[in-house]
C-alpha cells in the first residue's frame, strides 16, 4: 500500500471491511441520511462524535453477528416479535427510567444485559464509549467496535 492510501485510510475503514465481509451476518436498517443525524443530535441534545456519524451514514444500525443491537436511525424489525430500536427511543426510554440515564450518555449497543453508551460529557474524550453496569471503557467508537462487536478471528 502506498503512503498516499495509508493516509487516505481512516480509522473505521477495518470497521466497515469487516461488518461488509460478513453482511449475512447481520439484519441491517437503511443508513442515516443527513436529516436522520440531525434528528438523532436533536434527540440526543448535542452533537454526536464523527466516527459514530460515519458509521450510522454509511451502514446504519440493527442486529450484528446475530445478538449485537446497535441503535441508529431507524428501528430494525428482525422477525415477527422482535426488533432493534432506534437511537431515539431506546435513549427516550432510558430517560424515563428510575433513575434517568445521565445528561450525555447515549445508548448505542446491547448484548446479554449490558448496555454501551456514547460518554459525551468530557469534551476532551468526545469519542469514549462505557459500558453498563460494569463500567468497561472505550477510547472511542471504533476501538468499542473493534473489542466488542467484531468476532475474534
Amino acid at each position: 500500500m502506498t503512503s498516499a492510501a495509508l493516509r487516505t485510510m481512516t480509522p473505521m475503514d477495518d470497521v466497515f471491511a469487516a461488518i461488509e465481509n460478513d453482511v449475512a451476518s447481520h439484519a441491517l436498517g437503511a443508513p442515516a441520511t443527513a436529516q436522520d443525524l440531525r434528528d438523532m443530535e436533536k434527540a440526543v441534545g448535542r452533537p454526536l462524535p464523527e466516527s459514530f456519524r460515519f458509521f450510522v451514514s454509511r451502514i446504519g444500525g440493527g442486529l450484528f453477528y446475530q445478538g449485537h443491537e446497535i441503535f441508529g436511525p431507524h428501528r430494525v424489525m428482525i422477525h415477527d416479535i422482535e426488533l432493534v430500536p432506534n437511537l431515539s427511543s431506546m435513549l427516550s426510554w432510558l430517560r424515563s427510567q428510575v433513575p434517568p440515564l445521565a445528561d450525555g450518555l447515549v445508548p448505542v449497543h446491547r448484548r446479554d444485559g449490558i448496555l454501551h453508551l456514547l460518554d459525551l460529557r468530557d469534551p476532551l474524550q468526545p469519542e469514549r464509549v462505557v459500558s453498563l453496569p460494569y463500567g468497561a471503557a472505550y477510547p472511542g467508537f471504533a476501538a468499542f467496535l473493534r473489542s466488542v462487536v467484531l468476532p475474534k478471528r
